[in-house]
């Protein structure tokens, strides 16, 4: 056997042991990242589990609470849902910055995830003003169990439709392949970082705005639904592209949409 054939399998070795060196010195940070996750989920589980014993949510009363209360629930339900599908992107993101500087790395790290969670609390934001908006109007169940029926199949019908639009693929091409992105917007430094997770995760929310939109149909505070929602998001970043799970989902949206809306024509 010759010596090229003897190191051709070398440098994959090599490869996969600089994965697991970076991962390993990258603990504190994916620990971190879990124990927000989970303080979240946990924070989720015992307020709408305390708010259901005595009959109300914690997003509700008789007018509809405060904007700023409404703003924390949304900031807390999208980190617990969108922060574990930051976990594939982020692990590239840190092995590139380990090439670019090792002695920074988990602060760079940090940055970057930093940048995406920012993203997705101005999308936290505008959810909780459309919430206070939908309330008002009275199209919401201020208990968020309940939405007007056409305003459902609208949201059915318009998440759906975006599941099928060239936006929609261009946008999780970039969440589901982030290595051409990342080379293009590359900064160096922890503010650097910071802008390229923010401007990474502005695609995410490009990405996935209408599926977090459902949460107003299916209700808000549904853990059960929530965690539906998580592992459709992580499934569309980690799942091959030839299995076309956002255009499979995005029809059966556009028909359940459909299908409420005449069903509400016809109850009518």
């Amino acid at each position: 056997m010759s010596a090229v054939s003897k190191q051709a399998p070398a440098a994959p070795m090599r490869a996969a042991i600089r994965m697991h060196e970076v991962a390993l010195r990258r603990a504190p940070v994916w620990i971190g990242l879990a124990a927000i996750v989970a303080a979240c989920w946990w924070f989720l589980l015992r307020t709408g589990a305390g708010s259901m014993a005595h009959g109300t949510m914690p997003m509700s009363s008789a007018h509809g609470e405060p904007l700023g209360t409404v703003f924390v629930m949304w900031a807390v339900m999208m980190a617990a849902m969108m922060l574990p599908s930051v976990v594939p992107a982020a692990a590239l993101f840190s092995v590139l910055a380990a090439r670019r500087d090792a002695r920074g790395g988990n602060r760079v790290l940090s940055a970057y995830v930093g940048g995406y969670a920012l993203a997705w609390l101005a999308y936290a934001s505008a959810l909780a003003l459309l919430q206070s908006m939908l309330v008002r109007a009275m199209l919401l169940d201020p208990m968020m169990q309940r939405m007007d029926v056409v305003s459902g199949a609208v949201i059915l019908f318009v998440a759906g439709a975006y599941q099928l639009t060239p936006l929609k693929r261009a946008c999780l091409s970039k969440c589901r392949t982030p290595l051409g992105f990342f080379l293009a917007n590359w900064r160096d430094g922890v503010p650097g970082a910071f802008v390229l997770g923010l401007h990474h995760g502005a695609w995410c929310v490009a990405c996935c705005w209408a599926l977090m939109a459902l949460l107003f149909v299916v209700g808000a505070m549904n853990l059960a639904w929530m965690g539906v929602l998580t592992l459709v998001v992580l499934a569309e970043k980690i799942a091959p592209a030839r299995w076309h799970l956002a255009t499979v989902l995005g029809a059966a949206l556009v028909v359940a949409g459909t299908v409420v809306a005449m069903h509400a024509a016809l109850g009518s």
